[in-house]
């Protein structure tokens, strides 16, 4: 995003609404309640109508991680002697929502700054005075 103008900043837009996405119609009553509280969670900018297929995804792969939690507890992750198959659906979705957090921006790691700002190293004399061998 380009950065703005001194002059763009003391404008104030006429329109000061500020429209979130709204929920596909297509959506369960699960991934409808994800997807509302994850838009009404971030601030109204952060999503564009061009991040709607990706949202749509994340919703989905999150009441599909949920489904098979809730499967995990009742049915065990155990059943018969063999893993359950729920296991690797959950962990599948887990895989793919850790993937399209990053792309929504949506963790920790990815609402960091592009440009962190690194430390100087430590001068010899502060390295000499902490290495002081007398």
């Amino acid at each position: 995003m380009p950065r703005k103008s001194a002059a763009e900043l003391t404008v104030i837009p006429l329109d000061q609404r500020l429209s979130r996405l709204r929920p596909p119609a297509n959506l369960s009553e699960p991934e409808r309640n994800i997807f509302v509280d994850l838009v009404t969670a971030c601030p109204a900018r952060h999503f564009q109508q061009s991040d709607m297929p990706l949202l749509i995804r994340y919703v989905e792969t999150a009441a599909l991680a949920d489904q098979a939690a809730e499967h995990i507890r009742s049915e065990g992750a155990v059943v018969g002697g063999r893993l359950s198959p729920w296991v690797t659906a959950q962990e599948k979705a887990i895989r793919a929502l850790t993937a399209l957090s990053m792309r929504l921006r949506l963790s920790p790691q990815a609402r960091q700054p592009n440009n962190p700002s690194r430390k100087s190293p430590v001068s010899y004399y502060e390295r000499m005075t902490v290495d002081d061998k007398t």
